[in-house]
């Protein structure tokens, strides 16, 4: 970080009265901004886990899966959940499975059949001999080939394919919902227990949205002016990346221009400059 970025961080929260940067993506797991989607979704997954199964989460770019992930894996105790995280998925299935065998703390052996077999006994291993439950998450599953979704299924199936020892999550862009619609996918998408669809804020949601954003850096009193949250609902279309990159800007462009509120006029400006 330079000098100068320094100097106007510190400006923008002395101006402004803040106590930190807002609409950053540093945000802890329990102070997230919620909305019914949001509960609904953590409630599902919450279930989706005590029931050891596989499921899904559709979001488009933005609309918080990486956040949604983020807080749920953060709502598991971690005596009793294991959990391996994966999100380089634009790979083959012998990378794939080197990676989720890294995720379970085991050493990757070179042959894939090899590693399948490690892996799966280390899965038996934490459910069935010392009660903790195996999670596997997978980011950017949309990317994932098909041949990598077949593979994930047979990580699945245990006692001749009568028991779920394993919680499987598979998380991306719609694209991933296409995917799996696909014929040569059926069998994957028929384990998929439940899918969780994310949505862009709401219209009414904007203004508590920024307001919540606000409060966590040290700002109670109004900020965006009401034609200004009209102008960022409809520039963002309610994707809250979206919404964070035009009120960051707005900030500065305040900052430089002395003023205290934002309107939709700065907003204007503030879009010119996200925009491409």
């Amino acid at each position: 970080m330079t000098k100068t970025t320094q100097r106007l961080e510190t400006r923008l929260r002395s101006f402004f009265g803040l106590a930190s940067i807002p609409f950053t993506k540093e945000l802890d797991p329990d102070r997230l901004f919620t909305t019914d989607t949001l509960t609904r979704a953590l409630e599902r997954l919450s279930y989706l886990v005590d029931r050891r199964g596989t499921g899904a989460v559709f979001g488009s770019p933005g609309t918080g899966k990486s956040t949604l992930i983020r807080s749920f894996l953060a709502s598991l105790p971690k005596t009793s959940h294991a959990v391996c995280y994966v999100s380089h998925t634009n790979c083959g299935p012998l990378d794939l499975y080197r990676q989720i065998a890294r995720g379970f703390q085991l050493q990757p052996r070179f042959r894939k059949a090899d590693l399948m077999q490690d892996i799966q006994e280390r899965i038996l291993k934490l459910s069935r001999g010392q009660k903790v439950r195996p999670v596997l998450v997978i980011d950017e599953a949309h990317l994932l080939p098909s041949a990598n979704l077949d593979e994930i299924r047979l990580l699945t199936g245990f006692d001749e394919d009568s028991r779920d020892d394993l919680t499987l999550l598979l998380s991306g862009h719609p694209q991933l919902e296409s995917n799996l619609r696909l014929a040569v996918n059926e069998a994957i998408a028929q384990r998929l227990v439940l899918r969780v669809h994310l949505r862009p804020l709401r219209a009414e949601e904007v203004e508590p949205y920024l307001c919540h954003r606000l409060e966590i850096a040290g700002r109670s009193a109004r900020l965006f002016l009401p034609d200004a949250v009209e102008a960022i609902y409809r520039a963002s279309r309610g994707v809250p990346r979206l919404i964070d990159r035009l009120a960051e800007h707005s900030l500065l462009i305040a900052l430089r221009d002395k003023k205290n509120e934002i309107s939709s006029d700065i907003l204007t400006e503030a879009l010119d400059e996200v925009e491409p």
